[in-house]
This record gives structure tokens, sequence and C-alpha cells, in this order.
């Protein structure tokens, strides 16, 4: 059962220690207590159609954003939700009230609700849209989808198109002085027409944007009905996804990003992840969503903003620098995440330090050698040592998923293409701490971890030795 912080009123998870949202300490689950417009909501998605099935599922797992952690203070809004994400502004988080220590107390409740009639007005700070509303005289409020401390996302209804469904993203920027407010609108703005000039099967289409107020946004753009990465996650058996389904998805999301690199002015998207991830349940592409920390970056851009969140960023996000290859770090910890089933986000500067931390075939052997070595690339500390764009990644994913499906994949002999040769068929033992079977030829135990006997000798030693193992199990090439 989901709980709401008590500091903006986003979905919490039982066991978050940390809001995603706003970054507040949460109490212990049996103490929380949702607000009553969050209980509306959850009996509302309850009663939704079952292919909307992000919308119960929406709950972020301690999605802190680097804003939230580190000393750069920029505002982010992570939602997760089944619709295409808001731009967000980079107003000070100090200037919102949200944050740690901020001024906003979570949403009011749903019966003390003053929504804005068709002709728009002035409401609450923070009181959401009650169902019936008519925004800019066109968009009918069915129900609210999902949001936190700086907005909503409600699933509304066209009046001009015969009632077509629709996202509507709203951006609530309270307790902003005049400067603050004509900042926000710009921003808004900015990353409105960023949307809306990208044309591709895997961006949302914008559809419209407005504002009610000075303070409030909206965006309207196509409702997807399938759920993010994180639901399908959570959903999955053993909270982990098969290979053949990540390669595919990962293919997607390198295309999209080959796109986005290559515009006349490139975009680098910066903020990657399972949340900002989803399915369209009717066409079953993957989407990208929450353009709101996207940037067009100049060659001659200096010292960027570090904006991102925690685990899936790239090291070169923290010192202010960000290119291309940033995002292809970030789509390798995504797809390690998916196919191993362990959050980045839980040790965030350390999880892809293969010398203190399981490689990703000791953490799931089920994933084949060609994806470990995939995978490593990826997220190599150095730019430079990751694939040279998201082109060459999208081929390298292509060629795997060929593979995958005509069976062509090994398992184990992870040193094989450092050794110059190619491995045919690999020798199975038994690992001597838990008797799990593993390769011959892994240096630890992809069960326990242990590193296996053959591990004490010298690299020289420990080469000859996974060769003449590969040889007697088949090797033809040396």
């Amino acid at each position: 059962m989901m709980g709401s912080c008590l500091q903006c009123g986003a979905n919490v998870a039982p066991d978050n220690r940390f809001c995603g949202v706003c970054g507040a300490a949460q109490p212990t689950a049996a103490t929380v207590r949702e607000p009553s417009f969050a209980a509306s909501d959850a009996s509302s998605r309850e009663g939704a159609s079952g292919s909307n099935a992000s919308e119960g599922d929406a709950a972020p797992n301690g999605s802190d954003s680097i804003a939230q952690q580190s000393p750069f203070n920029i505002s982010t809004v992570n939602q997760h939700e089944s619709v295409a994400e808001l731009p967000t502004s980079t107003v000070d988080q100090s200037a919102l009230g949200g944050g740690r220590g901020g001024a906003q107390n979570g949403p009011q409740s749903g019966a003390a609700t003053e929504h804005a009639n068709s002709t728009g007005g002035r409401r609450g700070a923070n009181k959401p849209l009650d169902e019936g509303t008519l925004l800019d005289n066109r968009y009918e409020i069915v129900r609210r989808i999902g949001g936190g401390g700086m907005g909503a996302v409600y699933l509304a209804k066209d009046r001009n198109l015969g009632d077509a469904p629709r996202a509507v993203k709203e951006m609530i920027q309270t307790q902003l002085d005049e400067g603050q407010q004509e900042k926000a609108a710009s921003d808004f703005k900015r990353e409105s027409m960023l949307l809306a000039s990208l044309e591709h099967p895997s961006i949302p289409t914008i559809y419209d944007y407005f504002d009610e107020s000075a303070s409030r946004f909206y965006l309207v753009m196509k409702y997807i009905s399938g759920g993010d990465f994180l639901a399908r996650l959570r959903n999955a058996p053993g909270h982990r996804l098969d290979e053949k389904t990540v390669t595919g998805w990962a293919l997607q999301i390198a295309d999209v990003l080959h796109y986005l690199h290559n515009l006349p002015t490139p975009i680098i998207y910066r903020d990657l992840k399972p949340a900002n991830l989803m399915i369209d349940g009717t066409t079953g592409r993957v989407m990208l969503i929450d353009f709101g920390i996207a940037r067009w970056v100049t060659p001659q851009e200096k010292g960027v903003t570090a904006v991102g969140t925690m685990g899936y960023a790239p090291p070169e996000l923290f010192s202010g620098k960000v290119e291309p290859r940033s995002d292809i770090y970030s789509l390798g910890a995504t797809m390690f995440q998916l196919l191993t089933g362990t959050d980045p986000q839980d040790n965030p500067l350390l999880v892809f330090d293969w010398a203190k931390n399981s490689r990703p075939r000791q953490i799931t052997p089920a994933i084949s050698t060609e994806m470990e070595r995939i995978l490593m690339r990826t997220v190599e500390y150095k730019p430079e040592d990751r694939f040279r764009s998201a082109a060459e990644t999208r081929t390298v994913l292509a060629e795997h998923l060929e593979k995958l499906r005509a069976g062509q994949i090994s398992y184990g002999a992870v040193a094989a293409d450092r050794l110059g040769f190619q491995t045919m068929a690999t020798e199975m033992v038994y690992c001597g701490f838990c008797g799990q079977r593993i390769a011959a030829s892994d240096l630890y135990c992809a069960h326990c971890g242990k590193q296996q006997p053959l591990a004490e000798g010298s690299a020289a030693l420990r080469q000859a030795r996974a060769t003449a193992k590969l040889v007697v199990s088949g090797t033809t090439e040396l």
C-alpha cells in the first residue's frame, strides 16, 4: 500500500526512507497517514482500465535527484506516471517552497478544493482540479492520475476533438516574486517549444500549452495508456526482465537518442532512467517522456548545470559537463537495472566500479557474456571509453538482438574477446562455496560472488588456464 509524503503529498513506497520528489525524510510506514485526496486518487486508479497499468504503480522507488543530493540547487520533478511528463523549470527549490525545509505543507483535502471555472481564475496553492473542471474552454478534467508538490497530471477529454483522451500536466510555481514568475513562464515556453519541435515515434506528441495565471502552466500531450519501466520491473518475475526484451527496448532508446543528438542543435536528454521510459499500450513502442531538463547543447557551451538522477547520471555531470555519451551511460545504467533488478540509486557512486562490486553476470547468471560486455562498456567512467555515439550503440544492440534470436550467444567466457579467440562452448563446473554451476572461466561465482581458486594465480596464469579449459570444451580457434 502506497503512502504519501507529509511534505509535498507525492506517493511514497512503504520502504522508502526519503521522498523521491522533494527529498524529505519519511516516518515509518505505520505512522504515515494519506491525505484524503490521495485516497480518492487511489480508488479512482483502481477503477481505471486495466490497460493503464502504471497509474496504480506510479510511486517512485527512492528516485532522489542529483539536485537533492549535491550542492547544485536545481529544481526537478520526478514523476512516474503513465503519461508524458511536463518540462520542469530550473527555479531554485527554496523559492518554490519545495525540497528540504520548504514552506509547502502538502496537498489540501479534496473537499476543500477550489477550482477555476471555464474562464480561468486563481486557485489555492497546490489544490487539485476537480472532476469536470474545464481548462482553456476545451479540456475537461476526468481524473487526477499523478503528481507531486509542484503540480499534477490529469486525464482529460478534448471537447473540440470528440472527447479524445489527453494528458494534461499542470505545473505550479507558487511563492515566486515577479522576476521569478517571468523566468518560470519563459522556461515553460522554452521547454514546450522544444517538445513541439521534435518528431520521432518514441517522443509523445504535444498538442497545446497555455497558462491559467502567472503561476499555473499547462501542457497538453498524447495520453499514453501503458506502464513505465519501473512498473514493468516491479511486476516482473524476480523483479528483472529477460535479455531479449531489454535489448529490443534499448535498441529503440538508442534510436531516439541518435535522433536527439543529431538535430541541427543537438539535444542531450540528461535524465534517462526507467521512470522516464514507458511502453505505449496501443503501439507497444518505447516512449521517452519528461523533457524537463533536456537541453540544447552548442559545441562551445561550457559549465552546463548538472541535473539528473543519482545512479543513472554519469560522473561528468557532477562537474557541469554534458555530451551525447552522457546519455549512453544512463542507457547502460537503465539496462543494468532492468536485467539485474539492482537499483543503481542504492549505491550511486560505486555501483559500476567492477573491482568493488559484482559484475552483471554475477548478479544475474542468465545474462549473456555479450550483453555483459555491452553493459560494462556503456557505463565506463570516462566518456571516451564508452560507445562513441548513440548510432554505434544502436548498431551493437541490433546485432546482439539478431544473435539472441538465432541463439548465437555464449555464457561465462568473459575474457575470450580479450584473448583473441572465439568461444563455441564453455565448460561448466561447480562453485566450491555454494555448489552452484558456473562457467569454468569465471573468476567469481555468479551466484554467491566468492572468488574462485583459479583467480589466485597471476594474470598470465589465469589466462592460460582459461584457454586450456576452453580448448577442451571445443574451441577450434585460438
